[in-house]
């Protein structure tokens, strides 16, 4: 069980910073200009907000936040989860939560794609979305991108799956950590 939640974890992340197969467009990865001065702000005062989870998770990073291009998001403890597991690769990170039957994910990036063009969008984007298995939730803070990934074991029953309340509930908690650049 604990192998596949890291596999699980390694997926994401992956996922988050894989080149994408887009070159006959001339699709690109570029990195995004992070407002360090705003993180920065914001990490202290998540700091004075919640001093034990920032500090039970810098600790449980084991030096990994050093490396991490962009302002790191975790659930503050209102959101009554466990430390998460943990990856990253400087550019992107991915920490994951286990929940009773839900898994919980937050995938932070700081690259988006240029000469996308000829991409489409089949549906409105909107904060809050349906995947499936469970609902997405996106927001960019600090010139970076979050996705904020939950999984249901039962999505049709579980109304955390089904509804945005659930997540958006767990946004509220969000709290700022390091990167490399703070």
């Amino acid at each position: 069980m604990e192998f596949a939640k890291v596999a699980l974890a390694a997926t994401l992340l992956a996922a988050t910073t894989a080149a994408p197969t887009l070159a006959k467009n001339g699709v690109e990865r570029v990195p995004t200009k992070i407002d360090w001065q705003a993180a920065k702000t914001a990490a202290k005062r998540s700091l004075a907000r919640d001093p034990a989870a920032v500090e039970k998770f810098v600790a449980a990073t084991n030096g990994k936040l050093s490396y991490i291009e962009l302002p790191v998001l975790i659930f503050g403890s209102d959101a009554k989860m466990e430390t998460p597991q943990f990856g990253s690769q400087n550019s992107s990170y991915a920490a994951f939560y286990t929940l009773e039957d839900a898994q919980i994910s937050i995938l932070g990036s700081h690259s988006v794609l240029t000469g996308t063009e000829d991409l489409t969008e089949h549906h409105k984007a909107t904060a809050h979305e349906s995947i499936g298995n469970g609902a997405d939730y996106n927001l960019n803070r600090y010139g970076a991108h979050y996705t904020i990934r939950l999984t249901c074991d039962n999505p049709i029953k579980d109304t955390r799956c089904r509804k945005p309340d659930f997540l958006q509930s767990v946004v509220q908690t969000l709290l700022v950590v390091n990167g490399a650049n703070q």
